[in-house]
């Protein structure tokens, strides 16, 4: 992972995880000499955004969420399969969480962050 990477990870999922591997993220921060203070400027860097990337740190490492969903009708209904991304690094899932911004919120409304299929 890169330094912004790892900001990022410690940032937003250190409390996923048990105290052994939280003090393991820790020590990598210690060894490549980031504080807080580095740690808060790596975070609030503006770097460029690109819509296959994630909103949030612009990490492309992706892991797939599938949820059901049940569409009813009359009398009858079908099940339909609703896959979204969620963001490995600081686990934001654009589909899911609360919109970052109004680029975001956009996406979100033109259907860019999930794809549905019937089951």
């Amino acid at each position: 992972m890169t330094d912004r990477e790892i900001a990022f990870f410690f940032t937003y999922r250190q409390t996923e995880f048990m105290p052994e591997s939280q003090e393991k993220v820790r020590t990598e921060l210690k060894k490549r000499n980031l504080g807080n203070l580095q740690v808060m400027d790596l975070i609030n860097q503006k770097v460029k955004i690109s819509l296959d990337n994630c909103p949030r740190c612009q990490s492309s490492d992706f892991m797939q969420i599938k949820d059901t969903d049940l569409r009813s009708y009359g009398y009858g209904g079908y099940e339909v399969e609703i896959n979204s991304r969620k963001c490995r690094i600081c686990g934001y899932n654009a589909q899911k969480d609360k919109s970052l911004n109004w680029k975001v919120r956009l996406n979100k409304f033109l259907g860019k962050y999930n794809w549905t299929k019937l089951k």
